[in-house]
């Protein structure tokens, strides 16, 4: 009798921890599933924050240029929350997220907080944006000049495996065909 309480006890355990096994891979499944969508927003409240900071800039009518200055700070806004929600989520459980998307975010969040902080202390929201929209620019800038080093450098190491692939491949033709030249067929295997 003994024997098959142990055994029922055995089957309850792993039952138990292949229960908490799928738990732990359902929550960490829908966190990654709402990471996916919150990129999928995020990206596309960056370019409508990108084309209200930019559409401020260039409008000459006041009148509109406030609208769209009012627009730029709800999308900061929107980010702003969008992102402290998504750290919240990311930030729950036993078992971190990655440490570079934690912090990617973080920075992102700082940078949108401040930005907003920026315009609604300034009295020449025109001017504030500019040099947001300058900042901005100039960070794209040196990204595209980091890939394009980065991408100069895959390419050039590219080269000289091929370079040393073709050299190898003659000097092996080379030496082996003088090889053969100057031993006998005689002492060939």
């Amino acid at each position: 009798m003994s024997s098959l309480v142990v055994c029922s006890l055995k089957i309850c355990h792993v039952i138990y921890y292949a229960t908490k096994v799928m738990d732990i891979k359902a929550f960490t499944d829908s966190r990654n599933s709402q990471l996916a969508d919150f990129q999928k927003q995020y990206t596309y409240l960056k370019s409508e924050y990108s084309g209200a900071v930019s559409s401020a800039i260039q409008e000459t009518d006041p009148e509109k240029q406030d609208t769209l200055i009012q627009r730029a700070l709800a999308v900061n806004q929107e980010l702003s929350s969008q992102l402290k929600d998504i750290l919240g989520v990311l930030n729950k459980g036993a078992d971190s997220f990655d440490s570079k998307t934690l912090s990617d975010l973080t920075a992102d969040l700082i940078s949108y907080q401040k930005e907003f902080q920026e315009m609604q202390a300034s009295n020449d929201h025109l001017s504030t944006l500019k040099r947001i929209h300058a900042t901005n620019s100039q960070n794209l800038g040196s990204a595209q000049t980091m890939y394009n080093v980065y991408l100069g450098i895959l390419i050039f190491l590219c080269i000289i495996v091929v370079v040393l692939v073709i050299r190898a491949s003659w000097t092996q033709t080379i030496v082996g065909g003088a090889i053969q030249r100057l031993v006998p067929q005689s002492w060939q295997p």
